[in-house]
């Protein structure tokens, strides 16, 4: 008996409970809407809303069961998902919430399951986030949350959809509800007609276990390697002659007047669209750090320009970087030489290295420089052995 065949019988044994969950998530309805969990008792309603969370969470597990049981974008899997988002959108039209998108306007409610990093990235729009909303005591909290972003393949022909973080808070573990959250993306994904998914795996052993276990689950391929970025901490920089010679070719935004930097910003978005996706979201006016920005001028002409945020942990984030290699150089030595300067000791810088020259310029520069092992998840298409014909389950879809 294959692993497949193994957990397809162990699903179409679930069926039984899902009759009699089905049969009493009916009868907690019925005493829901009539508002008969109490007699105008709160906490007892409280708890009968509780109730209601158990069995739908259950019903959901077991509906996603189905989809990992082959692969969540074969038709088996398909279908699965929809059912999921069927109850889903059943509980929160009869009940209350499950799933929310986090915006910066209920972005609070999650301190505690995101860093103050990802707050800030989430409120300025640079990614997106689902969370799950649970009772805790006697009110709703968030409790868990997805955070993602939808960009482009490196040719920019195919749509990638690269989940960031999964976080659960401990004492809601162990109820389907990080399970509850990827499924829901997945849906969310397949309704763009687009199958890519990337999940960036911490290699830190708190969580490396469970992240591999449940994206195996998913039918996930791990590749080894690095992550793209490129760190650097201010108290391991040395400022050399071939780095402070580099600088000079460049200087930053709060050394020109506001007209030049417009005039340069509005230039570069004008032919490139990282910059003009950048520019177009829910960014403060103070959002770049106007030391360690900057531009590169030649001949009166803006060759290039160094975007640059600096996030709450104290990270400093390059943001946008344009121009050929010189310039591009010219600009990170000089960001370097300022962050020297005006930074802590301990604040990191953070690179995105797309071009090879900078890359090797690092490394001539730098003996401490950090790439961070990163595992990356791939969930490919569905094997012909995965795309299986469904009928033997369909009680698991009836009604879609």
């Amino acid at each position: 008996m294959s692993i497949n065949e193994y957990f397809y019988l162990r699903l179409l044994n679930t069926e039984e409970e899902m009759t009699e969950l089905d049969d009493r998530i009916e009868e907690a309805l019925e005493l829901h809407m009539q508002k008969k969990f109490s007699d105008e008792n709160y906490d007892s309603e409280i708890e009968g809303r509780k109730l209601l969370e158990s069995l739908y969470e259950r019903r959901l597990y077991i509906q996603y069961m189905g989809a990992r049981t082959f692969h969540p974008y074969s038709e088996f899997g398909r279908l699965c998902l929809e059912r999921a988002q069927k109850f889903i959108n059943e509980y929160e039209s009869e009940v209350g919430i499950l799933n929310t998108r986090i915006t910066k306007d209920n972005v609070d409610r999650f301190i505690g399951v995101l860093t103050e990093d990802l707050i800030d990235d989430i409120s300025t729009g640079r990614y997106q986030a689902i969370g799950a909303i649970r009772y805790d005591g006697d009110g709703l909290a968030g409790v868990g949350a997805l955070v993602y972003t939808v960009d482009t393949d490196l040719l920019g022909d195919d749509y990638i959809l690269r989940i960031k973080w999964i976080f659960v808070r401990e004492s809601f573990r162990r109820r389907g509800i990080a399970t509850t959250l990827f499924g829901s993306i997945l849906w969310k994904n397949k309704l763009l007609e687009n199958e890519n998914v990337l999940v960036e795996v911490p290699i830190d052993k708190k969580w490396y276990a469970a992240y591999y276990n449940m994206l195996c689950d998913w039918h996930f391929d791990m590749e080894g390697g690095y992550a793209p970025q490129l760190y650097l901490r201010v108290s391991d920089i040395k400022l050399n002659d071939n780095l402070k010679k580099m600088a000079t070719f460049a200087t930053s935004l709060s050394n020109v007047t506001a007209d030049d930097r417009k005039a340069a910003i509005d230039s570069f978005s004008r032919d490139d669209d990282r910059l003009y996706k950048l520019l177009n979201r829910n960014i403060p006016g103070n959002y770049f750090d106007e030391k360690l920005s900057g531009i590169c001028i030649l001949k009166g002409e803006v060759i290039g320009l160094l975007l640059v945020h600096r996030l709450p942990s104290e990270t400093v984030r390059v943001e946008y970087l344009g121009g050929d290699n010189k310039a591009c150089m010219a600009l990170l030595s000089n960001m370097i030489s300022v962050a020297k300067k005006v930074c802590s000791p301990d604040t990191v810088l953070e690179f995105t290295v797309e071009m090879e020259e900078i890359g090797n310029y690092f490394d001539k520069l730098f003996d401490k420089h950090l790439r961070i092992p990163m595992v990356m998840a791939d969930l490919q298409s569905p094997t012909r052995g995965e795309n299986i014909n469904p009928t033997d389950a369909a009680w698991l879809f009836s009604g879609v």
